[in-house]
């Protein structure tokens, strides 16, 4: 696994059918990519295949391994690169998992301008994924305040508009937790979809910007 957007070392891939699962992303600023693979191989015979892979020698210090049910999880630091393996049994005598990397970034995070989502005041950013799909780029946030439902979409409906983004639909629906909203909202060829949902004393916001739908 190259993973040449990122400027990384070699990742070296274990006897598996591997597939791209993210090549290049954001995940809350930094920069990742994620493949998974399945193989016969047991568990224990991917992570011995790192351990040797991944064996300590000067100036590259040993792998760190740790187990959260139902994953293993093996992880080293290349470089300026942090690579991870995840695996777990699968089938009768196989594994499945994921192989990321992740690099530290060299430069401050820069947004594009129509990836760029203004946020109530005490919002709260969960998760932030910037990420790149057969020539389109999305950004996908999922936020939380204290705001009600209805004051977050108010304030979307009117703060997108003044930035240009017209509204395409706006709908009310039901979700376990309660009444949620929907927005979908376009400006040129980028396009905002906006899901609102009352969960507990938060409201979480789910908002998702592409350039090309």
């Amino acid at each position: 696994m190259a993973a040449d957007e990122l400027n990384c070392p070699n990742f070296p891939e274990p006897k598996a059918k591997v597939q791209w699962v993210a090549p290049y992303m954001l995940f809350n600023g930094v920069p990742m990519s994620v493949k998974r693979f399945d193989s016969e191989q047991k568990p224990e015979e991917i992570l011995a295949f790192y351990r040797r892979a991944w064996a300590a020698s000067p100036g590259n210090p040993a792998a760190v391994e740790n187990t959260v049910d139902p994953w293993q999880t093996i992880g080293v630091v290349r470089g300026k690169c942090f690579f991870t393996v995840q695996v777990q049994p699968a089938g009768k005598t196989g594994s499945t998992g994921l192989l990321s990397a992740t690099q530290a970034p060299d430069k401050p995070r820069v947004i594009a301008a129509d990836k760029v989502l203004p946020m109530m005041s005490g919002t709260t950013v969960i998760n932030d994924i910037e990420h790149r799909d057969d020539g389109k780029t999305a950004r996908t946030l999922l936020l939380s305040n204290t705001f009600s439902a209805e004051s977050n979409a108010s304030f979307y409906r009117q703060t997108l508009a003044d930035q240009g983004w017209q509204i395409v639909s706006s709908y009310q629906m039901a979700t376990a937790k309660g009444p949620g909203i929907t927005l979908v909202m376009k400006r040129q060829m980028a396009e905002a979809n906006l899901v609102i949902t009352r969960e507990g004393v938060n409201t979480m916001v789910l908002a998702n910007l592409v350039d090309k739908p």
